[in-house]
């Protein structure tokens, strides 16, 4: 039992400790794991000492923190995704340790939360590891205090006890979610080669209705509302075809060859995939789709006979993200590929039919 562990002058009350107590029972006992997370933190910020107590999940990958509770006596609050070294956790997660920073002076992260603290109170900043079972850090428990902080020692040792059940709850919960990923990315996988196979066995003489039919295919599957089959033409480029309603986007919009944007990566056989353009890539996409609100973009070069003769398109608006990156850019990839070789192969019957009718009719 946790009361026999910690006497009750732990904390300023015999309650928290029943709260804390009952917490780690929770833990296990099928609660959804958002409950769990937002019980934590909230009985450990009734600890008076502790300003504001908060819990957030590492993702390794994409070396970032993800905001899973939050609770605090001041107005302080923590996005929802947060780069790794943007936050003070970063400490935690690169040391596998306990770390305490004292605030006076602190300029950045903690400043909102500082100003609204009564005048003359000292605060510190603690982060706790909470660690796998081979002792990776995979979350931290992050903590103001004041700076005068009763049995301080006592107190992180039932922290100590808390990190080691958010530890297996937090294992767990990170498990569910590959799991759900794995079999999302299973389904789109299957998804993606039924519609491709469709697409490549498709037989249509029409060059413009296979065109059409990849663009209408690309805008399901990967969930974007405008597609654009963009021709070269001289030394400018065109809008040949449009599958989607975007104002000011329409089929024979030509512009240069500089307002295109397309740079060497059109021309090496790749896709080009941009995520949050708004922040990140502004500078590689056309003016008019800024001004629209583009938000994410993948374009691929169709070559023919060594010969970039347009490109392959989709486009998302407002705060659209494209999820899966690796994936989707080989699904779109073997798309354009398919494409490509489809004209190519178009471009060649047409060419033998020209001939053949030249051979029977000198004359033409």
């Amino acid at each position: 039992m946790l009361s026999e562990l910690a006497p009750n002058h732990y904390f300023s009350g015999i309650s928290m400790t029943r709260d804390l107590a009952d917490d780690l029972h929770s833990f296990g006992s099928g609660l959804p794991s958002e409950h769990v997370w937002n019980r934590t933190v909230e009985s450990i910020a009734r600890i008076p000492e502790i300003i504001t107590a908060w819990i957030l999940e590492y993702l390794p990958e994409s070396q970032n923190f993800r905001l899973l509770a939050l609770h605090s006596r001041s107005d302080f609050y923590i996005l929802d995704l947060v780069s790794k070294y943007s936050v003070p956790c970063h400490h935690v997660v690169d040391s596998n340790m306990i770390f305490e920073m004292n605030l006076v002076g602190e300029e950045s992260f903690f400043q909102p939360l500082i100003e609204t603290l009564p005048e003359k109170t000292s605060a510190m900043y603690l982060g706790y590891p909470i660690r796998s079972d081979i002792d990776t850090v995979i979350g931290v428990i992050g903590m103001v205090v004041e700076d005068k902080f009763k049995h301080k020692f006592k107190n992180l040792k039932l922290i100590d006890m808390i990190a080691d059940q958010l530890s297996q709850e937090l294992i767990r919960f990170k498990n569910e979610n590959l799991i759900s990923q794995t079999l999302n990315t299973a389904s789109f996988v299957k998804h993606s080669l039924a519609e491709l196979f469709r697409l490549l066995s498709t037989k249509y003489s029409d060059l413009t209705t296979i065109c059409r039919y990849y663009l209408q295919t690309g805008t399901k599957l990967f969930g974007l509302p405008l597609g654009l089959i963009t021709s070269k033409i001289g030394e400018n480029w065109e809008y040949s075809l449009v599958e989607g309603e975007v104002h000011g986007i329409y089929e024979g919009k030509r512009f240069s060859k500089e307002e295109s944007k397309f740079s060497t990566y059109t021309f090496v056989g790749s896709a080009n995939i941009l995520n949050d353009i708004r922040e990140t890539s502004s500078l590689n996409v056309r003016e008019h789709l800024l001004e629209l609100g583009v938000s994410c973009l993948m374009e691929f070069p169709l070559i023919v006979h060594n010969q970039t003769i347009g490109v392959l398109g989709f486009y998302g608006f407002k705060d659209q993200k494209i999820e899966s990156i690796e994936l989707t850019q080989r699904v779109f990839e073997l798309m354009g590929i398919g494409l490509s070789n489809t004209i190519e192969k178009h471009n060649i019957d047409l060419l033998s039919k020209i001939v053949f009718l030249e051979k029977e009719n000198p004359t033409v």
